[in-house]
């Protein structure tokens, strides 16, 4: 949908919607800790998703001993141990279960969730992670981003891992899913309960010249029973809550399009409509050429957003699930033009109280070489479902929103 819910768009997502729901599969519900709006329910989870393939090697780069084949590999875009901030045990909140203490820094402009989440001991990092070879090397951006947002490369998978974290858990409100994106969203493909919410402030039902008329005009009509009445009256309920939402904030967000959503996201949060699941776009991360000043860019939006979004949240961050990912990384080396191409590895993060900060997964190679086995791409070295899975069981409560998810070590990402 649009800036505002059409009731002949509503109707026809909502279609879609049913239809996709048989994919849901069996999920195991259960009560874990608290979401902001519910005292009784799990953490609500907000994903952040790095669109266009976010460099895992400049987000995270290597300062320990892949640190010498990484300079040579990016002559001109490579950063140095001395601009970057050491993610190490000089930091007594943090852990290194798999021994990766001290190996990778942090971008310098995302220093604000250094000084604020990694040092209060609720980020966590998970370096060369993405979505395994057995299950898919793609480096499309359209296959990759699905097989993010449904949580699976699988095609009998058909619905999105959001959708069945709503799927997996009791009723929580009227607006259990939020897209800040501005169409709908794959990840949520599969539930009803899910709305794409591009601007509060001008959330309503669009295609009538008085809006509020038309409200209760569309009220009167789905005032029956059955499906679609049902979906139709609890839409409406949704629309008039969130439209209706207080997105002002004592917080100094960026003035930049993540900056305003995740300002919207937070406020939702505190509105106690029921909010436990939100996706939250941040584009443009395809550097092919001078990904230098392009990279500085996207990464100064990314860290000044979120580290406000965090300073926002306060308390609430205690029950709250910030998962940051991107469809796949980079190239190791740079190309001709200043830039890197489509890779496989990149690096996503966990933030919130819950989590238990520190470095996990597996390091980078100590030589990262060009081979043709990988194609000039960091490998895959961590699944990247395999700590938000942790996370989704023992803060969320739902267990089994990744179906072809493998067995493997806990990494011990949650506290």
């Amino acid at each position: 949908m649009a800036t505002r819910t059409s009731r002949r768009r509503f109707l026809a997502g909502s279609g879609a919607c049913v239809a996709g729901g048989a994919a849901l599969g069996t999920l195991v519900p259960s009560l874990a800790f608290a979401s902001p709006s519910d005292p009784s329910r799990g953490d609500a989870v907000v994903v952040v998703f790095l669109r266009g393939a976010a460099d895992g090697l400049s987000l995270t780069p290597p300062i320990g001993a892949a640190f010498d084949s990484y300079r040579r590999l990016r002559p001109t875009i490579h950063l140095t141990p001395n601009r970057v901030r050491a993610l190490d045990s000089s930091n007594p909140n943090v852990v290194f279960p798999q021994g990766l203490d001290g190996v990778v820094g942090i971008h310098p402009n995302l220093n604000g969730l250094f000084d604020t989440v990694w040092q209060s001991g609720n980020m966590a990092v998970m370096p060369a992670s993405g979505m395994p070879d057995n299950e898919s090397t793609t480096r499309s951006h359209f296959e990759a981003q699905r097989f993010a947002e449904y949580g699976s490369a699988n095609f009998s998978v058909r619905s999105g891992w959001l959708a069945r974290v709503i799927a997996g858990q009791p009723p929580s409100g009227i607006a259990p899913g939020i897209s800040k994106s501005g169409g709908s969203q794959a990840i949520f493909r599969g539930t009803l309960d899910a709305l794409s919410v591009p601007t509060v402030s001008r959330f309503g039902v669009d295609g009538f010249r008085r809006r509020d008329d038309a409200q209760s005009v569309l009220a009167s009509m789905y005032a029956g029973a059955g499906l679609i009445n049902q979906v139709g009256t609890s839409t409406l309920e949704a629309v008039t809550a969130v439209g209706s939402v207080n997105t002002d904030s004592a917080t100094a967000y960026p003035n930049t399009s993540l900056g305003r959503h995740l300002r919207e996201i937070a406020a939702l949060l505190r509105a106690d409509i029921g909010l436990t699941t939100a996706i939250v776009n941040s584009g443009n991360w395809d550097h092919h050429d001078n990904q230098i000043n392009r990279f500085d860019e996207r990464s100064r939006e990314l860290g000044d957003a979120l580290t406000a979004f965090v300073t926002d949240l306060g308390p609430a961050l205690n029950e709250t699930l910030i998962y940051v990912v991107s469809e796949f990384g980079r190239t190791i080396d740079e190309n001709g033009n200043g830039g890197t191409d489509h890779g496989r590895g990149g690096t996503s993060f966990l933030i919130g109280g819950g989590v238990q900060g520190g470095v996990y997964g597996h390091d980078y190679p100590d030589e990262i070489v060009d081979t043709r086995e990988n194609r000039r791409a960091l490998p895959v070295l961590t699944d990247f479902r395999q700590a938000l899975n942790e996370a989704l069981v023992q803060r969320v409560g739902v267990n089994g929103a990744f179906p072809t998810l493998r067995d493997a070590p806990t990494l011990g990402v949650v506290r």
